[in-house]
């Protein structure tokens, strides 16, 4: 309930603001803390989005991407972070929220697989078609929103 009655706050576009203790992004459209310390910047300057095909959860376009972004993770073992899938517009919002929930299962699966501990990952959220990273009508906008990011837990 609380994402529902908090999207329209932030609908409007990307927003800064700074507390004492953090700096505060509106990222993607969604609220989030980006930058606590150098762990949170190195792991967002590593990470890659792992981009999916139409109508795909099981084949990354580019799977050298999430090896890189398992071989980081190797090497920062106390890194925590979600898992986060998303979709493009095209289909019905139920079928977009199933399909970016396996897509993001199918990259937990594939991190578990490869040697990531599983409560690294605190959790692998399915966003369906909100929180777009393009908005126009066109497949190579479609093509940038079908991915999957990854988002830091602070520990």
């Amino acid at each position: 309930m609380l994402l529902v009655t908090s999207v329209p706050l932030f609908a409007e576009g990307p927003s800064e603001a700074f507390t004492d203790d953090a700096y505060w992004v509106d990222f993607w459209s969604k609220p989030m803390v980006a930058l606590y310390g150098p762990e949170e910047e190195a792991f967002n300057a590593n990470m890659h989005e792992i981009r999916f095909a139409h109508d795909r959860f099981n084949h990354a376009v580019d799977e050298s991407a999430l090896n890189a972004d398992i071989q980081w993770l190797k090497d920062h073992p106390s890194d925590r972070f979600f898992i986060d899938g998303y979709t493009s517009a095209t289909g019905t919002e139920a079928y977009n929220l199933r399909l970016s929930g396996e897509r993001a299962w199918w990259v937990r699966q594939v991190m578990i697989r490869k040697g990531i501990a599983e409560d690294r990952i605190v959790l692998a959220v399915p966003w369906g078609e909100l929180y777009p990273a393009c908005l126009e009508n066109t497949e190579e906008c479609h093509a940038k929103n079908r991915v999957v990011r990854f988002t830091y837990r602070p520990n």
